[in-house]
């Protein structure tokens, strides 16, 4: 999610976007920062638009797979949705870019560096200095180094899911004013950039009581774009709503309701207007498509179905009749409804009333989906394979490098990206 809002009914046809699930990216990393930047594997379809051609106001109404148990994204049962939330409320000191590097977020960052690698590993971060919590706290050392404490894995207390580069720091400390935050690493971790985010503020980390169990269905100090509303597991979504005291550029949305919708029944809210925004599979994406594509003038059923192919009708007949059969069946249910057999007869002509309601209902589908588009979206993800080398064969420096040696990264990368038709090329 971009901390700039998209009003969706401010771009040309009053378009709701969707992004096909099956296209999501992960990408196969070798451990190492210092890769040069390249291009995407796999191309996106967005339609960005320019930020001053996008109108203010407006909601946002976004189909999820849940809404979520909590909000910690740092606990076992986090979800995609506690993400997509913490994404659009919290402080992120890095975001993936197109080409699926880390880029500094200047929104929360003006600059982070490595300032030693001798004897530690030392990193500066320097803080925007307009960025505060939702209270009007600064955001700065404390924050940093009660999210360390809660996710060093040293304290049992926390439920943790998740502790990856966090096991690494030694210390956290005050820089040269408050702006600044130094840590220094025990042992060197060449992922620091993914490390803060998101940052949650020390009223979540501070204690295990309020790891556990604060931030679960609320959040009450943020500092994004947007802040968390409510939580309302009754009506299933969660709303979030502008944040009157963020610095950065104002999203152009009001708010985004996230609404729990069952992926297949997301077409229908789609057509019905209950939703804007759905992530689909390709089978919807296929459906949405035809039904965006030219029309017959006179029925107003679509002429051609994707790949410039005929539009399927509900039996998959070759030739559509006026109830979406081929001639020759729609000529024998004639002959046999207006037959001597009066219950064939009868039967036959309540089956005839069946298609055409069915046919009805699908046209009526089909031009409600007609205002819709499909986008495709790669998400910003990747795959590592990391060998821990903490004890065990793989301590051994020699062990570590035979075997890194012996991994064919061509046939993983294969094996990761090749179901979703993307290149196999590992990153290192």
């Amino acid at each position: 999610m971009s901390h700039v809002g998209v009003g969706p009914r401010a771009v040309m046809r009053s378009v709701a976007f969707l992004t096909a699930g099956a296209l999501a990216v992960p990408a196969l990393a070798a451990c190492t920062s210092e890769e040069p930047k390249g291009k995407p594997l796999a191309g996106q379809d967005t339609a960005a638009a320019a930020r001053a051609r996008i109108s203010d106001g407006g909601t946002l109404r976004w189909a999820a797979d849940s809404v979520p148990e909590t909000l910690n994204s740092f606990q076992s049962d986090a979800d995609a949705t506690t993400t997509r939330v913490a994404q659009a409320v919290l402080p992120s000191m890095y975001r993936m870019d197109e080409t699926g590097r880390p880029v500094r977020n200047p929104d929360y960052l003006e600059s982070a560096e490595v300032v030693d690698t001798e004897p530690k590993q030392v990193v500066v971060y320097k803080l925007n200095q307009q960025a505060v919590w939702s209270d009007g706290r600064e955001i700065g050392a404390a924050d940093f180094a009660a999210q360390w404490r809660a996710l060093s894995g040293k304290d049992s207390a926390y439920w943790t899911a998740r502790n990856a580069g966090y096991d690494r720091i030694e210390k956290i400390e005050r820089g040269g004013d408050d702006l600044e935050v130094k840590v220094t690493f025990s042992r060197p971790y060449a992922d620091w950039k993914s490390l803060f985010t998101p940052l949650y503020p020390k009223d979540v980390m501070g204690t295990p009581d309020a790891f556990n169990d604060g931030a679960r269905r609320e959040l009450k100090t943020t500092a994004g774009p947007f802040a968390v509303k409510k939580v309302d597991t009754k009506e299933d979504e969660v709303v979030l709503t502008g944040n009157p005291r963020w610095w950065g550029e104002p999203a152009k949305l009001e708010q985004i309701v996230l609404r729990a919708v069952p992926r297949e029944k997301r077409v229908s809210q789609l057509a019905a207007g209950k939703l804007d925004l759905a992530e689909i599979d390709p089978d919807t994406a296929e459906e949405v498509t035809v039904a965006a594509g030219p029309r017959d003038a006179g029925t107003g059923t679509p002429l051609m179905g994707p790949e410039d192919s005929p539009a399927a009708d509900p039996e998959d007949s070759p030739a559509a009749g006026p109830q979406g059969r081929s001639a020759a069946r729609a000529l024998r249910s004639w002959a046999i409804a207006k037959g001597s057999d009066e219950d064939a007869a009868e039967e036959e002509t309540l089956a005839r009333e069946e298609r055409e309601e069915a046919l009805a209902k699908r046209e009526r589908r089909q031009r409600a989906l007609s205002g819709f588009e499909v986008r495709k979206s790669l998400e910003p993800a990747y795959t590592q394979l990391a060998l821990n080398g903490a004890d065990g064969p793989l301590a051994d420096e020699r062990v570590r490098r035979a075997v890194a040696r012996a991994l064919d990264r061509g046939k993983l990368a294969k094996a990761v990206l090749g179901p979703l038709g993307l290149p196999a090329e590992p990153v290192g």
